[in-house]
């Protein structure tokens, strides 16, 4: 159909206007091409309904070739185990597993619900809301009862969380609600026999019943997480919880990690056999939502503690190092991961750095709280350089310290030459930042080949593959373009120094997998060109891991406006005489003027 021999062809793209007569004779004109439009309108959709069918009927066909039919139910229940979250209970979220692995089809559901190993563990939420709801209570207390009675006789991993509100510290509960409590507690004490690791975070009211469990049942008890909430009113649980908690602690006799967000309260009694049993320990502070957290362990405390615990592998506490402090002499030999955050309240002796001796030392987490104020920069540096001495196996370093001047710690980190992963949570200086960018980048361009030595020309942590700087200033001078020249020159060490050296004990130069950067200022836009987002997200797009966030864009101040006695409305109005008020009022009314734009004219 050719526009050119249409009658009105002459007509079309004008601004003509029909007469009646040719309007008339133009929907004449359009009868036949409309109705050949509707018959291909209809072949189309009756196409379109015919290819939806074909579609279907293959897809489901094709379903029966699909080669997870042909695995077996164990199989299928071993990759599901895989599902679970790694790093938390699995809860009663039906878009996780395990309640997601029972939506997808019967087979599914079925396999899901004979798998003991997906429901041996739960997280268990109370809220105080609905306490009192007799119906809500017993409908949760069912649910867990169901969820766990699919688990078997395996171990349970089991997670309690309930919060009283502020009003609810102040006045005795009813005994509607203590009883509707009991009620939920009692389903889950029942399967306290096959408790092996428990958290707690609820009131010592829940905790007290807890701890009436008889001993017999507390056998597979291995791991233990509590935590007491604070109330505004009631900032610190009673002195009958803190007798009840560790007469709690005794009676399980296979505990060998124990973690406690109320470490200030519990009673440091020498000769303890239950410390000497211990491989993790984790004593951190409580922090709510009033901003109060603990008041930290006495150094001396935690040296005696730790004197105790001969068998530690894992050790996460918070100290505080004072004038009182003294020297002590202990060895942990299995220590593996170790994390201080220390508050000080003075200058601490450097000789304390000398007390605790870690040689199997692979992960180590040094920090401060800001709340005490600094860190004395020796005591650091010495408690730093005695650990990295003894321990050559340290492969992650996490270092948050705070203090008052700058603390060069960058001379040290030629003691840990096999670091694969390097945390930095403080804010340092532009001279530091720049020095440590340039460290672990090197020079791969002019690293000679031919020498006996390659290791010689490699960058600082040639095997790290895991960079977080979480607290850098906007007066770094740091931009995405330095990032992007870091993890390209450690991808050309990689590349030279694998194809170099085919010996596999050999030293290796490894690229970054993750690269996590946190500033507190700005960024410039002109620091983010498209050149620059493109070439990130190819390394995103080969694997790799990259976050880097600034607090906000750079906005260029606006410029004065210019001087201008020429304006269009100067001389309508004479403002002589005139009050203030009428001179705003008057000069409201121009629209037109920019200091009214935001305003709204009817």
């Amino acid at each position: 159909m050719d526009l050119e021999s249409s009658p009105f062809y002459h007509l079309l793209d004008t601004n003509h206007a029909t007469s009646c007569a040719e309007a008339k004779h133009i929907r004449e004109f359009l009868r036949l091409p409309e109705q050949e439009l509707r018959d291909i309108d209809e072949e189309i959709a009756r196409l379109h309904t015919r290819k939806e069918k074909l579609s279907s009927y293959i897809h489901k066909h094709r379903q029966l070739l699909s080669p997870i039919r042909r695995f077996p139910p164990e199989m299928i229940a071993e990759l599901f185990t895989y599902c679970l979250p790694s790093t938390y209970p699995p809860t009663r979220d039906p878009s996780e597993a395990p309640l997601l692995l029972t939506l997808v089809c019967k087979q599914w559901r079925e396999i899901a619900l004979c798998t003991p190993y997906l429901w041996s563990a739960l997280h268990i939420y109370i809220p105080y809301s609905r306490v009192q709801d007799k119906g809500f209570m017993e409908i949760r207390k069912n649910r867990i009862k169901q969820w766990l009675e699919r688990s078997g006789n395996l171990p349970l991993s089991l997670s309690l969380t309930h919060r009283k509100s502020d009003w609810e510290w102040t006045r005795q509960g009813s005994d509607n609600q203590e009883l509707l409590i009991s009620s939920l507690m009692e389903c889950f004490i029942e399967y306290s026999s096959r408790w092996k690791d428990l958290t707690l975070n609820a009131p010592d009211t829940v905790f007290q019943l807890i701890g009436a469990v008889p001993p017999e049942k507390l056998r597979a008890l291995q791991r233990l997480s509590i935590n007491v909430p604070y109330s505004y009113y009631h900032p610190t649980p009673s002195r009958e919880f803190e007798e009840s908690l560790f007469a709690f602690l005794n009676r399980l006799p296979r505990l060998t990690s124990l973690h406690l967000r109320k470490h200030s309260l519990l009673p440091f009694q020498s000769g303890s056999q239950q410390w000497s049993k211990l491989t993790e320990l984790s004593l951190l502070p409580s922090l709510d939502r009033y901003g109060r957290d603990d008041d930290p362990l006495l150094f001396n405390d935690v040296m005696r503690l730790l004197s105790q615990t001969p068998d530690l592998r894992v050790c996460k506490l918070m100290i505080k190092v004072d004038v009182t402090a003294i020297e002590h002499r202990v060895t942990l030999p299995l220590l593996h991961d170790l994390t201080f955050v220390f508050c000080t309240h003075g200058e601490p002796s450097l000789t304390l750095a000398q007390s605790l001796t870690a040689p199997s030392l692979a992960n180590l987490t040094i920090s401060t709280l800001t709340k005490y104020g600094h860190v004395d920069g020796t005591f650091s540096r010495g408690l730093l350089l005695k650990l990295f001495k003894e321990s050559t196996f340290i492969q992650s370093l996490h270092i948050g310290i705070i203090t008052a001047i700058a603390l060069p710690l960058y001379d040290l980190f030629h003691l840990v030459p096999r670091l694969k992963s390097l945390t930095i949570s403080y804010e340092t200086d532009r001279d530091q930042t720049q020095k440590l960018i340039r460290m672990l980048s090197g020079s791969p361009a002019v690293v000679d080949k031919s020498s006996p030595e390659p290791e010689s020309s490699l960058p600082l942590f040639p095997e790290l593959q895991t960079l977080k700087l979480l607290d850098v200033g906007s007066d770094n001078c740091l931009t995405p373009s330095d990032l992007l020249n870091l993890i390209r020159s450690r991808q050309e060490y990689s590349s030279l120094y694998s194809s170099q050296n085919s010996d596999p004990d050999s030293r290796k130069c490894h690229a970054l997998r993750t690269l996590e950067v946190y500033f507190t200022g700005w960024c410039d836009r002109k620091d983010v060109t498209p050149e620059i987002m493109e070439a990130f997200e190819r390394l995103r797009e080969e694997g790799m891991d990259i976050c880097i966030a600034y607090s906000e864009w750079r906005e260029e101040p606006e410029p004065e406006p210019e001087w201008n006695d020429d304006l269009p409305w100067e001389g309508l109005y004479d403002w002589e005489g005139l009050s203030e008020w009428e001179i705003n009022r008057s000069s409201r009314m121009i629209k037109t003027k920019p200091e009214n734009a935001e305003m709204v004219y009817i």
